[in-house]
């Protein structure tokens, strides 16, 4: 451990000596055009006010709009190649999303995510829900670290903000049309302007139809396709000369066979899955499966916000009141086989959510201020259904209960923030914040295990269960922040931090398990942001070290899934983005990171391996690579009265375990992926030419050891095979 702590100074020291050397060779002015030789400046709102990404003293990684259709990010999948020490998962339709080890591993119902998700200020709580709203974005702002003062709850990994375009003075819109192999076609636009005096409009919409990447053997029909569709509608008011009112609303909506299990293996090769002891097969490509039945993805959800700002003379006032609604169900195959053997049916249904911020933020010279309140008001109804056929054991032809539980949990959550930020002197700067945090949980549940009763139709055998003690539990912490900046120079600083973050408890959806406890991290951060030789060289770079306290581990226990709250963990590590524009229209961009995680005093049984040693000790945080590196390199030219740039990406990721006991059948390989882009702009159009994953790398994006009611299987999703296309978009 000392060997490896020496290792994260030495690199994050490494990164903090190289910037005053290269301040020496030439003094940095703001860069204004990336084309023309600068590095693009982004403004952001991480600090819930207007400012310079290069002035804000966090570990901060912003992309414009523009930059993500460059890209071809579409989702908050593709940030993971764009954003240090940031993985991306999926499970059951879920976003497991990571950064810096501190991720989503709690993928029963009813659970939320470590890493902070807000669409225009709106927390989405569903991490099934943020699928859905990744169009028309202005900015994405992905902040590193736990957020405890300013986002409060659930942000103990950090915080993505992606912030869509609102609407503007004059007419104008865009429409971008795209197809690709798979039979994929996207299509993407938007449309505002005035409506009257002082009102505007926008209006913007996604499409997305493609083919499957894999096949069901067993039916024929395609797997891992996808319909998608999603709008949004935003009016905005002037309040007089000094308000402003922002209404929004947003529908998404997915129906296909995404989402399903593929067979990966034993989970102990001592015990063959009951599936394949039964007779069944599964598929030779793993892209494929052989399911007695396809799966289904049916998911719904909306929401409305109003947003008003008002200037009070020194001060600025504002409220986000937001409404979220959600409806989803997945339908897969519990073993991954042919055999008949059961259907797990997986539901959230009429998750709904109430938020309320209100602001005060000021600036008096050399102070700068803001505080607030929130509230949050969430019920989530979810659960399993797995009914089983009894034809298999000498019975009848039919499917019967089997096993059935769900119930309601809900949460009620209200906070008190501030944050003061003093510039002591010109150089040197103070930021002290805090944020109290109460919340309450309360569950009602039913379940039963019945081999009796016939499925379909469906008859409620379920009965009221209790958890061990009791059916509610109240959560209250106080999550405080202090920290230094100091500037040099106008283009270099450096900071250092002392902050808390927590993540809330809860309870199980469908079991008897006590209530879990609420984890808390405390995070000690350095870093530097310098931008040098008149724009064209940028270095941000981080150290840090997290003291990781009762973590909230789940496993698979028979048929259900259980949250234990682990002793603790060690966490630290460092990481750079370094960007060089050595001359006009050529960039290179460099994201190494390192990562050390490790639990202390942890032991917990292997269910599927109950032989395995019981501790874990030392063993790695799901979802946390030692080691990653993202390389890009762009040239940009002058061609035909327009613009064209080429770009080139390499993203390597070491090894991500998916659970706690650290086994290689249940994790992803360490793997190099490459994309490239082909981007030309003239006047009001663009065409754009990408290539995604371009050696056609087969990993796993998620994976788990099956219940014992099926033998142990792992099962798994995939990430998307090669992808390639072309978009052409037109602006008005």
């Amino acid at each position: 451990m000392k060997k490896d702590l020496i290792k994260s100074m030495l690199l994050g020291g490494a990164a903090f000596a190289a910037v005053p050397a290269v301040a020496q060779q030439a003094q940095s002015e703001a860069a204004v055009s990336a084309f023309n030789g600068g590095i693009e400046d982004i403004v952001v709102t991480a600090q819930k006010r207007s400012e310079n990404v290069q002035s804000v003293p966090l570990a901060i990684t912003a992309l414009s709009g523009d930059g993500l259709v460059e890209r071809n990010i579409v989702s908050v999948a593709g940030l993971a190649s764009s954003v240090p020490n940031m993985t991306f998962g999926a499970y059951g339709g879920a976003a497991r999303i990571s950064i810096r080890g501190v991720g989503y591993d709690n993928i029963g119902q009813g659970q939320e995510g470590r890493v902070a998700y807000h669409l225009d200020g709106v927390y989405i709580s569903r991490p099934a829900d943020v699928m859905g709203t990744f169009y028309d974005v202005d900015r994405v702002e992905v902040l590193r670290g736990p957020q405890g003062t300013l986002y409060g709850r659930n942000a103990t990994g950090g915080s993505i903000n992606v912030v869509t375009r609102a609407p503007t003075d004059q007419f104008e819109g865009y429409v971008r049309l795209g197809y690709g192999n798979y039979n994929a076609l996207t299509s993407e636009g938007a449309l505002g302007g005035p409506v009257a005096s002082g009102v505007r409009f926008r209006v913007a919409y996604t499409f997305e139809r493609r083919d499957g990447y894999g096949e069901n053997i067993v039916t024929g029909n395609e797997i891992d396709n996808a319909r998608r569709r999603g709008a949004r509608a935003t009016l905005s008011f002037d309040l007089g000369a000094s308000g402003r009112l922002d209404l929004s609303g947003d529908y998404y909506r997915e129906k296909d066979r995404n989402y399903g299990n593929h067979y990966l293996g034993p989970a102990n090769f001592a015990v063959v899955p009951f599936g394949l002891a039964l007779g069944g097969y599964v598929a030779s490509d793993v892209r494929d499966v052989a399911n007695d039945f396809d799966p289904i993805n049916d998911r719904e959800s909306y929401g409305f916000a109003a947003r008003a700002e008002f200037d009070l003379g020194g001060a600025t006032l504002k409220s986000i009141s937001a409404y979220r609604h959600s409806d989803f169900t997945l339908s897969i195959d519990g073993d991954a086989t042919s055999v008949p053997l059961a259907i797990v049916n997986y539901f959230t249904s009429a998750a709904r959510q109430y938020s309320q911020e209100l602001q005060i933020s000021g600036d008096t010279g050399a102070l700068k201020y803001i505080v607030g309140a929130y509230y949050f008001d969430e019920k989530v109804t979810g659960g399993s259904y797995i009914p089983l056929n009894l034809r298999l054991f000498g019975g009848p032809d039919l499917f019967t209960q089997g096993f059935v539980g769900y119930g309601t949990v809900r949460t009620k959550a209200a906070a008190a923030f501030g944050q003061l930020d003093y510039d002591i002197s010109d150089q040197w700067t103070l930021t002290v914040g805090g944020r109290y945090s109460w919340e309450k949980h309360s569950v009602r549940d039913r379940g039963a295990f019945n081999l009796s009763v016939p499925f379909p139709p469906r008859i409620d055998v379920s009965v009221p269960t209790n958890h061990v003690g009791g059916n509610s539990s109240t959560d209250k912490a106080f999550t405080p922040k202090v920290q230094v900046s100091f500037k040099p120079q106008r283009d270099l600083m450096f900071y250092a931090s002392v902050s808390k973050g927590f993540k809330s408890g809860g309870f199980d959806i469908g079991t008897t398990n006590p209530a879990f406890d609420p984890e808390t991290l405390w995070a000690y951060e350095g870093g530097v942001k310098g931008t040098f030789a008149d724009g064209r060289v940028r270095i941000n770079a981080a150290g840090f070290y997290y003291d990781y306290t009762n973590i909230q581990v789940s496993k698979v226990l028979f048929n259900t899934i259980q949250i234990l709250n682990a002793a603790s963990s060690v966490v630290y590590g460092a990481e750079a983005e370094v960007t060089i524009v050595p001359f006009d229209g050529f960039q290179v961009d460099v994201a190494p990171a390192w990562l050390h995680t490790a639990y202390k005093n942890f032991t917990n049984p292997n269910p599927t391996n109950p032989t395995m040693s019981p501790d874990l000790s030392g063993n790695q945080l799901i979802q946390s690579p030692e080691t990653s590196l993202k390389i890009g390199a762009e040239y940009k030219w002058d061609f035909a009265d327009g613009r064209v740039k080429l770009r080139g990406e390499m993203n390597y990721v070491d090894r991500i375990y998916f659970t706690p006991y650290n086994e290689d059948h249940l994790s992803r390989e360490p793997n190099k992926k490459f994309n490239v882009f082909l981007n030309y702009d003239r006047d009001r159009w663009d065409i754009s030419l990408y290539v995604l994953n371009l050696t056609d790398r087969t990993t796993i994006s998620n994976a788990l050891a099956s219940g014992g009611l099926f033998g142990s299987p792992v099962l798994g999703t995939l990430d998307p095979p090669r992808t390639y296309g072309i978009k052409v978009g037109y602006s008005f």
